[in-house]
């Protein structure tokens, strides 16, 4: 009974860890215009719908019963060809979550360097200098990589204790309501695709379901107390963060760098130092995984799987390029991975593969998903809506 607990436990705990990340960097930062107060409607968006998408998984992979990963659930229900169109946003959603990060990564290196040393160095060059040490280190083996990452971990839990102990001393209650008596609605669903990407943990589903012995309530119920951990983390987060930022201030935050250098200079020195040592280690820790798992992607992909230099420079290079052309495509890049990539990979085919089972194979010795057909097209209508409003905002309102 004690060892099931602290399995339920450890996967709660693993299913945190993947959600929680640089993406928290863009919560603020999208919803400063709203207030805190709306804010947690896209919040609650995002956490239920990426809920309900793992729960889909879940019950697809304790049917299918096999050692695999989601492009093998996809070769497995829906076929080659969908598996293939799966591997090509697999590929773009995290080339596109590896771009963000590196470069908001390479904003705040920039933003320590010039406030310690008083210097006015060219972003290109520390993003030079970020590419270079991340490509040292995912040449690493794992067990060095897995000791930076806990370090950073242990890190980032310290700076977040502290800066919600300070938060608390400095609310400014006029930051939790909106710029203007009626906000635009747009700026809420401009939120969804970001706080969708911040709840993504569906990767690791099939590890959960082997280590949990496919059995469904244990695996929900990690799922369900690791995602309500999550949501209330980016809830206290978004709050501490809204309240230190006057209204004067959320009115210039700007876009990309100025909005980063805004939030990091809007506040007491004290608080200043929490919030960047938080966003750092957060985003060591996103990056660290996320560059791993497209590294192992590729090689998996791959007829050979000993050219390890090769496969670290196809993995780092791409999102170095995409961020030297643009230095502020931080946010650009989180909602084309929230809003398509994430939406179309855990939004769109996993209802598919669902209906598919239940339906048309009439596989339904498992059920994790507690809706039917309705709510599956509902799911899918909603999925797809996302994407299309994702791709307007993105062409006609660029960021």
């Amino acid at each position: 009974m004690v060892q099931a607990k602290n399995s339920v436990l450890g996967i709660t705990a693993l299913v945190m860890g993947c959600c929680i990340g640089a993406g928290m960097l863009g919560l603020p930062l999208v919803t400063m215009s709203s207030g805190f107060v709306l804010s947690i409607i896209p919040l609650l968006i995002g956490w239920i719908y990426m809920y309900l998408s793992g729960l889909m998984l879940v019950e697809i992979y304790v049917d299918v019963k096999k050692d695999t990963n989601l492009m093998g659930l996809l070769n497995e229900i829906l076929g080659k060809r969908a598996k293939i169109i799966g591997a090509g946003l697999f590929f773009f959603l995290f080339y596109s979550i590896l771009t963000a990060y590196l470069n908001v990564s390479t904003i705040l290196i920039q933003l320590a360097f010039n406030k310690i040393f008083k210097t006015n160095i060219a972003q290109s060059f520390y993003l030079l200098f970020n590419a270079l040490i991340l490509f040292v280190i995912i040449l690493c083996n794992v067990r060095k990589i897995d000791l930076i990452n806990r370090f950073f971990i242990l890190c980032m839990l310290f700076f977040y204790i502290g800066l919600v102990y300070l938060g608390f001393s400095q609310i400014n209650i006029a930051s939790l309501r909106p710029l203007k008596p009626s906000p635009n609605i747009s700026t809420i669903v401009w939120a969804i695709p970001i706080f969708i990407l911040s709840f993504g943990f569906q990767n690791l589903i099939p590890t959960i379901s082997h280590y949990l012995q496919c059995n469904i309530k244990k695996i929900k119920l990690a799922i369900f107390q690791g995602t309500f951990a999550t949501f209330l983390i980016y809830l206290l987060w978004n709050f501490v963060v809204l309240m230190v930022v006057s209204n004067k201030e959320q009115e210039m935050v700007g876009t990309g760098s100025k909005a980063i250098h805004t939030l990091f200079n809007s506040s007491s020195p004290k608080l200043n130092l929490f919030i960047e040592g938080f966003s750092f280690c957060a985003i060591v820790t996103s990056i660290l995984a996320v560059a791993l798992s497209l590294l192992n992607f590729i090689s998996n992909s791959s007829k050979t799987q000993k050219n390890n230099i090769s496969y670290a420079a196809l993995t780092i290079i791409p999102p170095a390029i995409f961020s030297f052309l643009n230095p502020d495509i931080f946010l650009t890049m989180l909602h084309l991975a929230g809003g398509i990539g994430a939406v179309c990979l855990f939004g769109i085919y996993p209802p598919m593969m669902l209906w598919k089972k239940r339906y048309i194979l009439k596989i339904r010795n498992a059920k994790a998903f507690p809706f039917e057909k309705p709510a599956i097209i509902f799911y899918v209508l909603i999925s797809i809506i996302i994407v299309v409003l994702e791709i307007i905002n993105l062409t006609y309102k660029p960021i």
